[in-house]
């Protein structure tokens, strides 16, 4: 008999390739998406101190939490599906050269766990178990330079 098609073990070795194959793709696929998902979280961290500082110019002894003041800005900020932005906003003493506002960015999504923010001197920070997957390396020393994730925890900045 001529029977044409495949035998089992042929498909059992097809299937195990394709299993070895995503195992090793798919957590490369996360952190992908992990940095873009990051990328978007800069964006709308940058839009938020623009924000800031146009409100406080036109409310100079105002101030609160983002999501209180957050429908007072000029500018409008979109909701996020995957992070929540939270902090103190004070416009007293507020200038040009200082950041009136620790707004920091908390991602919700799976067992990530990461809180992107800008701290006192402008720089990037992050504090989690996920920071060094998204390319946050350096460690902050001291809680003052990572007051805006609150210092309490290891704490990662970029340059």
């Amino acid at each position: 008999m001529n029977k044409k098609g495949f035998t089992l073990i042929e498909l059992l070795v097809v299937v195990l390739i394709i299993g070895i194959l995503s195992a090793v793709a798919l957590p490369q696929y996360q952190k992908t998406v992990l940095k873009s998902r990051t990328a978007e979280a800069w964006t709308t961290l940058n839009a938020i101190r623009t924000a800031v500082n146009a409100y406080c110019l036109e409310n100079p002894n105002g101030g609160g939490y983002f999501s209180d003041l957050k429908d007072s800005f000029p500018i409008e900020i979109q909701d996020s599906k995957y992070f929540t932005y939270w902090g103190p906003i004070s416009c007293n003493g507020f200038s040009v050269y200082s950041i009136p506002a620790d707004i920091s960015a908390t991602y919700q999504g799976g067992n990530k766990n990461l809180k992107l923010a800008y701290n006192r001197s402008g720089q990037r920070v992050c504090e989690g178990s996920s920071c060094k997957e998204i390319g946050f390396t350096k460690v902050l020393s001291g809680s003052m330079n990572c007051i805006a994730c609150g210092g309490t925890g290891s704490c990662y900045y970029i340059d």
